[in-house]
């Protein structure tokens, strides 16, 4: 029997990843990506001697991750972060506190007040919600561990994550682990403590390994693995082309048209993975998709995120910076969303002698200075790197990236994109329209979500085969 051919559309770790699951399981792909290079947000720039990461810089060492590092070759090149990584501050009254990791921490932590950990003791005794209702994380969160833990925890947190408000995203879409703890337990405290105890043997298993709580880049930083994807795809995967239209073929399966330097090629695939941002498909012709389920999924937002590098010499820097980084609640009202301490975690991030943080800016906090000029990001940094970590000089080193629609929301509603989503792939039964809107948004989540896809799609695949595959030949 031939191969079955599949389009993949997103050359992002998520996209790749399935590719690369379709290629064991014996399908042909064809990867195509509208960026200039594979990867997606997922960018490493070197440049006189500093390392910088302009999207994700690191992600955990989980057995899903394991397994395509290992898979890719890039084990070698591999980079656990410094113990200090496990460190991390949130900023509370214009100071970096260290989060506390353990319940004793907790209790004589700066972070809450005395009624604030009290709250929180009060948590098992919390009656579990009924209804099936959406609810935001802050509502979820005041109702199980009061305002304290939401103000100076998941507010920040979420921010980190998401660049997200917690009053408008849905807790059942962003972490739906909490929810599910109170739904089995009664308790987020209790399920814990269950989840603890059954999974006892696999932590021993996986700190062993090296695995549990791992923290990883790679020594040219995290951009070598979606190349090591590509390289090992080779001329599968086609940069600088996109999708222009789909449109299903009378004896199954569909028909493409592509892209790339304004020659468009014909693509015939027996299925299709659309991996890229849903937003991707309004450059996307569906003819068979209704209007208002492309509207609705429109609707998904991505906020702005300026990621801004910034290299000082040690010597003007007071904070040791002896930990991941510092989060910033959007009640101490800065322009900061947080700092990782990037040469900190792991090493050739910066010259000797210099330290290397990378900031955040933006999101649903600061729109607008997701879109900032460089002069501007520096002049809202400027006093809160003073303040916070004690920065008084200027910075040796800058690099500047906008992503003008970063991160999608799972806000209250998400449901309906879901919904949109599913009719879309019911308009084109051999689509298969996933990826981060639905799978979560780390780089773990991505290739976790790259085996899902690759499983969803041999499904529709069943039997199917073509009698050939020809490469697209692109024409005037």
């Amino acid at each position: 029997m031939a191969q079955a051919h599949v389009l993949v559309v997103g050359a992002g770790l998520t996209g790749l990843t399935t590719a690369h699951h379709l290629r064991a399981a014996g399908h042909e792909v064809t990867v195509v990506d509208a960026g200039d290079a594979p990867g997606g947000v997922v960018q490493s720039v070197a440049r006189d001697g500093w390392l910088v990461e302009r999207g994700p810089n690191s992600c955990m060492l989980t057995p899903d991750v394991a397994a395509i590092v290992d898979a890719t070759g890039c084990t070698p090149a591999l980079l656990r972060a410094d113990g200090a990584g496990n460190r991390r501050y949130i900023v509370r009254d214009g100071r970096p506190v260290p989060v506390p990791m353990s319940p004793p921490a907790m209790l004589s932590s700066p972070l809450f007040s005395f009624t604030g950990k009290l709250r929180v003791l009060r948590e098992p005794f919390i009656a579990r919600r009924t209804d099936a209702g959406d609810e935001s994380i802050a509502d979820f969160v005041r109702r199980r561990l009061g305002r304290e833990v939401l103000d100076w925890a998941i507010d920040p947190f979420v921010s980190g994550v998401y660049a997200g408000d917690p009053t408008r995203l849905s807790v059942g879409h962003a972490f739906p682990r909490l929810t599910a703890l109170e739904r089995e337990h009664g308790s987020l405290i209790r399920g814990a403590i269950a989840l603890a105890r059954r999974r006892g043997a696999q932590r021993a298993t996986e700190a062993a390994s090296g695995q549990r709580g791992a923290m990883i880049s790679f020594r040219d930083g995290m951009q070598t693995l979606p190349r090591a994807l590509a390289t090992s795809l080779g001329p599968r995967v086609q940069c600088a082309t996109r999708l222009v239209s789909l449109a299903p073929r009378a004896h199954g399966g569909v028909a493409a048209i592509i892209e790339r330097g304004g020659l468009r090629a014909d693509l015939d695939a027996d299925a299709v993975v659309f991996t890229a941002p849903l937003h991707a498909l309004d450059a996307v012709t569906l003819p068979a998709v209704t209007h208002a389920a492309l509207e609705r999924v429109r609707t998904l937002r991505y906020p702005a995120v300026a990621s801004i590098a910034l290299g000082f010499r040690r010597e003007d820097v007071v904070h040791p910076l002896d930990g991941f980084g510092c989060l910033v609640p959007s009640r101490e009202r800065r322009a900061l969303l947080g700092a990782l301490f990037s040469s900190t975690l792991f090493p050739g991030r910066a010259p000797a002698g210099h330290v290397l943080l990378t900031c955040f800016l933006g999101g649903t906090r600061r729109p607008d200075l997701g879109v900032a000029t460089t002069e501007t990001l520096l002049a809202h940094l400027r006093p809160d790197l003073r303040d916070l970590l004690g920065i008084h000089a200027p910075p040796v080193f800058v690099e500047h990236t906008t992503w003008p629609r970063a991160i999608p929301q799972y806000e209250l509603g998400h449901d309906t994109i879901i919904a949109a989503a599913e009719s879309i792939e019911a308009a084109l039964p051999v689509l298969v329209l996933d990826g981060q809107f639905r799978r979560g948004v780390s780089v773990g989540d991505c290739l976790t979500a790259g085996a899902t896809l690759a499983a969803r799609t041999g499904s529709l695949l069943g039997a199917r085969a073509v009698p050939s595959i020809a490469a697209p030949a692109f024409v005037s």
